[in-house]
């Protein structure tokens, strides 16, 4: 079962840290946002494996 919530919102979060960088220049926005966005793709990879993994998810 694919956690197609969890990729939305690492999405979402990697989207707002680029469109930080377009608008702002801001090169923290950008890096954080891919960052913790990636952190979030990590634990809806892990739950989509095995959804009673639900503890990697948590702490992305």
């Amino acid at each position: 079962m694919t956690d197609y919530p969890g990729y939305i919102y690492a999405a979402i979060i990697s989207l707002g840290g680029i469109v930080g960088y377009v608008k702002a220049g801001s090169i923290p926005s950008l890096i954080f946002g891919l960052t913790f966005g990636g952190f979030a793709a990590y634990g809806a990879n892990r739950y989509s494996a095995n959804p009673k993994n639900v503890g990697t998810a948590l702490r992305a």
